[in-house]
């Protein structure tokens, strides 16, 4: 493997780049440990990268195939209104994994990690590696990670010619590799993973993490899943004409950042894009399908939690932006599924939900008690009582001082210029009219304006 270090790459290369993942392989668990229990079951997390809510399931987009992840989330709780805590991935990732908002991570962009800006603060793994688990990372968990090559076309661009972005495994570009399977970084990862589950046979209940690099760009990916989405007939997102005309500057500027959209169309490229990504979207399901076949049939299939997330989502064309660092849905809408061991009744989860849940829910459920006081909430009391009212909106920060808050009707966007947004998400889940300026509103918005960090003087 090399060694990639994914840090102090400022402005356009450190939003495209790579960003997720841990060390890879094994760190040696405190002995004598106990044999997994209903109170201290193994877990199995399974990471995604820059994937939305096009996902079956979720039902984001009428033609993906993610047949795994929709296996998955028939027998789990599945959340259909998932949310990240920020809009890139460094960020988003040191606040899932420490259960912390961005405003008590530190974290604000691709150029920090959670244990550069907080030597020796402990992460969720840390606490369980403590009390006795078997701590292991495959691919990208968090912000630095083991890697292995992503195989290159014979020159760069091949596809997307014009549009500004760095050379190299983090390029906005797109080719059907012609490489093996098993050359993917994504397929020696599960490899990985699927090795540890047939090989380990420890008394230490274990936290098995397996991150999968796509669908970040570059979508290089096998031949066979481009097939599976012909350009012909192939449905794109269909922002208005005038979709941003009820915008502030703020707004405008990032829907508009890098002039990407222009770009993409002008050299006609929208479908191929698009199709780019469901085959990136299916090429990971397929991965996370050989994983999951390989706990079903390992000795930890019931007594293993297993979790899938992805740090954030990503716009291909919607409100005329693409790529991440924005706060409408698309940019922060994601999947989020927790099955427990032995569950096979499948909940559907309409509750708003946050990320930074997840680290103090797998606490809870593996009886260890957290170092410090997490601004995430443990999901156990909603998953024992499914129908239960959860009224706890959400709080997605993009950088440092741009915020947006969701809850189960509203989407409240604001800026540091003090500029907003706010969306009646149930009359208008595109989010095609800004009701801010309103007047009608102006008391949701002061509701919803306690949620988020006092503005900031520009």
């Amino acid at each position: 493997m090399k060694r990639r270090t994914v840090l102090q790459l400022a402005g356009l290369s450190s939003t495209l780049m790579g960003c997720g993942g841990g060390s890879s392989g094994t760190d040696p668990a405190p002995a004598p440990a106990p044999t997994p229990t209903p109170d201290r079951p193994n877990i199995l997390v399974i990471a995604l990268d820059d994937l939305n809510n096009w996902v079956g399931y979720l039902g984001g987009h009428p033609q993906v195939k993610t047949p795994a992840i929709d296996a998955l989330a028939g027998q789990s709780f599945a959340f259909m209104k998932a949310f990240s805590n920020a809009t890139e991935c460094s960020p988003s990732r040191a606040s899932v994994l420490s259960g912390l908002s961005v405003q008590n991570t530190h974290v604000y962009d691709n150029t920090a990690t959670f244990k550069g800006i907080n030597p020796g603060k402990d992460q969720f793994e840390d606490m369980l590696k403590r009390s006795g688990y078997q701590v292991t990372r495959y691919g990208k968990i968090d912000h630095t990670y083991s890697s292995y090559p992503l195989p290159m076309p014979p020159s760069q661009p091949v596809a997307n010619k014009t549009c500004p972005a760095p050379l190299g495994e983090g390029s906005f570009d797109w080719w059907p590799s012609t490489a093996a399977d098993d050359q993917h970084p994504d397929y020696r990862y599960t490899q990985s993973g699927i090795d540890f589950l047939n090989s380990y046979d420890s008394s230490a209940p274990f936290c098995l993490s397996v991150g999968l690099v796509h669908t970040h760009v570059a979508w290089y990916v096998p031949q066979r899943f481009f097939d599976m989405y012909p350009k012909q007939g192939l449905q794109l997102p269909s922002p208005p004409a005038d979709d941003l005309d009820d915008l502030g500057p703020a707004g405008r500027s990032v829907a508009l950042q890098y002039n990407f959209h222009q770009c993409v169309t002008g050299q006609g490229l929208w479908a191929d894009a698009v199709q780019a990504y469901l085959a990136s979207i299916s090429w990971a399901d397929s991965q996370i399908g050989r994983l999951l076949t390989a706990l079903a049939n390992s000795r930890h299939a019931d007594n293993t939690i297993v979790v899938l997330w992805s740090d954030h989502g990503f716009h291909l064309g919607e409100k005329f932006h693409w790529h991440k660092l924005a706060l409408w849905d698309p940019g922060v809408h994601v999947p989020f599924i927790v099955r427990l061991p032995g569950q096979t009744v499948a909940h559907k989860m309409s509750q708003v939900v946050g990320l930074r849940d997840l680290a103090p829910t797998l606490l809870d459920y593996c009886g260890v008690k957290s170092t410090y006081a997490m601004d995430g909430r443990s999901l156990r009391p909603l998953l024992e009582k499914p129908d239960q009212s959860w009224d706890y909106p959400v709080l997605t920060t993009r950088l440092q001082y741009d915020h947006a808050v969701r809850t189960a009707q509203w989407r409240y966007i604001r800026y540091q210029s003090g500029e907003q947004e706010l969306y009646d998400m149930q009359a208008d889940p595109s989010e095609h009219y800004n009701l801010a300026k309103q007047a009608a509103y102006a008391q949701t918005i002061a509701d919803l304006d306690a949620y988020m960090p006092p503005l900031q003087a520009t």
